[in-house]
């Protein structure tokens, strides 16, 4: 019986003490000037240390005349609902160490140079890097001739930053006056666009391939004596990777084929296994019987 009464004696304290850390939460949340119960759902769940720092930042902020909160802030400067930008807000609370005028420039530039806030919104990390940072990175990407700028072109490697002016700057190359890869590939194949179009309702993935990639695996399937209409009717093939392909066809022309379907070339793994061991058995079959 004694050992029961201290567990219930540990239960009422866990309860009084979680009773009062939410008490303590509701009144943090309530000084930070949110204006609807959605708005500051998300910051509920947040411990109560994140909170004091987020409450102190606030209260700061408004001393000052610079915003009620952040949260509405960046709302009204990326031109997005609060409502929308809540619980990314709770989730990204670094937002509230930066000091104001850093927040601020950082904003300033990234909209100056036409990032869209919906970008923005995704990527909220790119708020912790300097004003002069985003605007050198940018402008760097900017005087490639790329004019779609993303937050994450601030984040990333020198390596990766080059890699995608190198691939866009190929891509638009290959684009010229096209400026689309469905386009592209119907020039390329010799049809019209809606039919390009109505092959990417049943294969989707054409719809995100490189153009640099459909160029490349044109070049290949061609030069390897598909024809394009044959390509044109069987566009799956282009989603595959180009490797594979590759190695496929090699697999396939040691087997003594000739006229080798497209298809066959991008099943799945265990289903290209199976046509292969199909006709090492048809093959083996017509031995035996020559013999």
């Amino acid at each position: 019986m004694k050992y029961f009464e201290i567990y219930i004696l540990c239960l009422q304290a866990l309860r009084l003490l979680f009773t009062g850390i939410e008490e303590s939460k509701s009144r943090l949340i309530s000084g930070m000037n949110f204006e609807s119960s959605n708005h500051a759902l998300p910051f509920t769940k947040l411990p109560i240390r994140t909170l004091l720092h987020i409450y102190k930042t606030t209260k700061n902020d408004h001393k000052n005349n610079y915003c009620k909160n952040r949260l509405y802030y960046i709302a009204h400067r990326i031109k997005c609902s609060p409502a929308e930008l809540s619980e990314r807000m709770a989730q990204r609370t670094f937002i509230y160490s930066l000091s104001f005028d850093w927040l601020a420039s950082s904003l300033n530039v990234l909209l100056e140079m036409g990032v869209p806030g919906d970008r923005i919104i995704r990527d909220l990390w790119v708020l912790k890097y300097n004003h002069v940072t985003i605007r050198q990175r940018l402008q760097k990407v900017k005087d490639m001739g790329i004019e779609t700028l993303y937050p994450w072109m601030v984040r990333c490697s020198e390596d990766i930053l080059n890699r995608y002016i190198s691939i866009s700057k190929e891509t638009k190359d290959i684009l010229g006056d096209t400026k689309s890869t469905l386009i592209y590939l119907a020039n390329r194949l010799n049809v019209p666009p809606e039919a390009i179009t109505e092959k990417c309702h049943k294969i989707p993935a054409l719809q995100t391939i490189r153009v640099t990639k459909v160029k490349s695996f044109l070049d290949f399937l061609i030069n390897q004596g598909f024809d394009v209409n044959d390509i044109a009717n069987k566009p799956r093939v282009l989603t595959s990777s180009q490797k594979t392909v590759e190695q496929r066809l090699d697999i396939l022309r040691k087997l003594g084929l000739t006229e080798i379907n497209l298809n066959a070339l991008c099943k799945s793994r265990k289903d290209f296994q199976k046509y292969v061991d199909s006709i090492e058995s048809a093959a083996n079959t017509s031995e035996s019987d020559n013999t």
